[in-house]
């Protein structure tokens, strides 16, 4: 009887020790199975305040850094109606607008190009219409619009803009009085990029070509962003028709 209670004894403990290990087991697996969900979620986590209105409502993601980093260039003031304050707070914001450019273009966001942050769509829908265009098609294959090199500005100055230009453009809305000019060059390359087949280049200017543009627009704030510049319309410098406004 001793050896037969002994066995049942044995047996009873082992099937203890089975159960014990499986609850730890279980419990081990239950705390690691949360922590990879606890990680998987955390790595998805929504963007929140600034970032999350630059997500929704601009396409602007990863979130770019607040100030917005900016090119360093001289600012000239060929205005002396104004001060050099608001030429600063003219140039700040047509250098944002650039900034800003570029992180939608790298971003492939057409939703920042419909938004109303460096033009007005209701107003000028056209302004970056071969913009939208270009990541629309490239989308469509598959692939993606790459900024393969970005043209240098070396230089900006902010102008009085004549009433015959302000008006020519013929908009509901009218350019303010000063405008900016923008001495840039090359060489800057976009090209839609698609797995197994060759760029295409659909925006190019060559290493050494420059220009000079007027441009014309607004100052305006869009939700989650500092002021920015809102394109109106441009005009070559070398055109008759400025009046001479670049070299005011």
């Amino acid at each position: 009887m001793s050896s037969e209670t002994d066995r049942v004894t044995e047996t009873r403990a082992l099937r203890w020790r089975e159960r014990a290990w499986l609850a730890v087991g279980l419990a081990l697996l239950l705390v690691t199975v949360g922590g990879v969900i606890a990680y998987a979620n955390a790595g998805r986590a929504r963007p929140t305040g600034r970032c999350a209105t630059l997500a929704e409502r601009y396409g602007l993601t990863p979130c770019p850094p607040d100030p917005l980093p900016v090119e360093a260039v001289p600012v000239r003031n060929l205005d002396p109606a104004i001060s050099a304050e608001r030429a600063r707070q003219i140039a700040d914001a047509y250098l944002r607008s650039r900034a800003l450019y570029y992180l939608a273009i790298a971003g492939n966001s057409d939703a920042f190009f419909h938004a109303r942050v460096i033009h007005l769509p209701d107003v000028s829908p056209l302004m970056f219409d071969a913009e939208v265009r270009h990541i629309d098609d490239a989308r469509s294959r598959h692939g993606r619009l790459v900024l393969q090199s970005r043209a240098t500005l070396r230089g900006l100055r902010v102008v009085p803009l004549p009433e015959a230009l302000r008006a020519s453009l013929g908009t509901t809305v009218t350019p303010m009085a000063d405008a900016v000019v923008v001495d840039v060059v090359g060489p800057e390359q976009q090209v839609i990029r698609v797995p197994g087949q060759p760029d295409q280049p659909v925006s190019t200017l060559a290493a050494g070509d420059s220009y000079q543009l007027l441009v014309g627009g607004i100052l305006l704030t869009a939700p989650g962003l500092p002021d920015t510049f809102a394109e109106l319309g441009e005009w070559e410098c070398l055109d008759p028709d400025t009046e001479g406004a670049c070299l005011s």
